[in-house]
């Protein structure tokens, strides 16, 4: 009888090996899920801060040529691995790779290049933006979004300019991301979408 109670009295004062791993083991795949939920949703931030900071000196942008009555260009920034969290200091190159997620450069582009070149009011740097987000425009917006003196969108032959960066997780296939849509008035917004193919 003062063995039972004894095996009794050890089993309510704790748990068995096979109780504690099986504890572990929930424990583990509950933590393993939260993880990778919290990595989402930190990524989707990161995408939507990105598209909403680019949106921002867009329509700054466009307030300041309108103000200066100027052109008023924002470019995309030179890839340079050496300086991956300081500020770019020069616009990728007609031809070269280029993508917004590099960083940009908002100036004022009175010779009408695309470029900031020296003597140029330099209104806004951006640096490149989290490594999880990939910032791309299509062929019209791949490089540069200038604006003209009354506000419209221009190309650097004076055509307008129209087009769209698409900000969404890196690599991923089939999930929401962001379109910052610049129309052929030089008016810009947000669309929230499903994005097929992420570079």
């Amino acid at each position: 009888m003062d063995a039972l109670r004894m095996k009794f009295t050890l089993k309510a004062d704790g748990y068995s090996l096979i109780e504690m791993l099986f504890m572990l083991f929930v424990l583990g795949v509950l933590c393993g899920t939260v993880s990778l939920s919290f990595q989402a949703l930190q990524n989707r931030v990161h995408i939507q801060a990105a598209a909403e900071a680019l949106l921002s000196d867009v329509l700054s942008a466009r307030v300041e040529a309108l103000r200066r009555e100027r052109r008023v260009t924002l470019c995309v920034a030179a890839l340079d691995s050496s300086a991956q969290a300081s500020l770019p200091s020069a616009c990728a190159l007609s031809g070269s790779t280029a993508a917004w997620h590099q960083g940009w450069l908002v100036f004022e582009d009175t010779n009408n290049n695309g470029m900031w070149d020296q003597g140029e009011a330099l209104l806004q740097q951006r640096p490149r933006i989290n490594h999880q987000v990939s910032a791309t425009g299509n062929t019209t917006l791949s490089r540069y979004v200038s604006f003209g003196a009354n506000g419209r969108s221009l190309l650097l032959n004076g055509g307008f300019q129209a087009g769209t960066v698409t900000f969404c997780e890196r690599g991923a296939t089939a999930k929401a991301g962001w379109m910052l849509v610049v129309n052929a008035v030089g008016r810009a917004r947000l669309d929230k979408g499903q994005i097929t193919n992420c570079p």
